[in-house]
């Protein structure tokens, strides 16, 4: 899986100068590092670090509605508020796309691609309407209060809810399956 390319970029002049001040020891040698190639312990401390950042954003926004449930204000849900119109302009693009992807990937760490997209085929094929869901997310919460009102059977992953990664896994799946990191 292709993340990110790091690049060293070295002018030729600086390059020729550098080498030649080595006085006779043999040139360093440049070479392409992957982002999937780097040690692990440098991702997961920047995944770590990026997981936090956004558990303390949903901490900090989070409000309990009027069914008793906590996470984010069901008002941003609503299609004419500015985190709907955000999320639609990110998801619309291909840099947000690359962008918001690339993060579930991170913060999803190594993991079967294969028996996870799998298991998604598996669970949205086998229910008439199927829903992964954050229990935090209004968009998810506005989706399941529409289905319950309008009395429309569904099945739910809460991935929030599920053990060890195993939530970011899909999500960072369901993103390639469907071009949206946002539930």
């Amino acid at each position: 899986m292709k993340i990110l390319y790091v690049f060293l970029i070295v002018s030729s002049a600086f390059t020729s100068s550098f080498q030649q001040g080595r006085r006779g020891r043999s040139p360093i040698k440049r070479s392409e590092t992957q982002l999937h190639e780097m040690n692990r312990p440098i991702l997961d401390r920047l995944a770590s670090f990026v997981f936090k950042l956004e558990n303390d954003r949903v901490a900090n926004s989070s409000v309990t509605d009027s069914k008793g449930r906590t996470g984010e204000p069901i008002e941003w849900a609503e299609g004419n508020s500015f985190a709907n119109k955000f999320s639609e302009l990110v998801a619309s693009n291909d840099l947000g796309y690359t962008f918001k992807q690339s993060v579930a990937d991170l913060i999803a760490g190594e993991y079967d691609e294969d028996s996870t997209k799998n298991s998604i085929i598996d669970f949205t094929s086998s229910n008439p309407v199927a829903m992964y869901s954050f229990t935090t997310c209004p968009f998810c919460r506005k989706a399941k209060d529409y289905l319950d009102e309008n009395s429309i059977p569904y099945t739910t992953i809460e991935l929030d809810l599920l053990p060890d990664n195993e939530g970011n896994e899909i999500r960072a799946q369901l993103g390639r399956l469907t071009r949206r990191t946002r539930l």
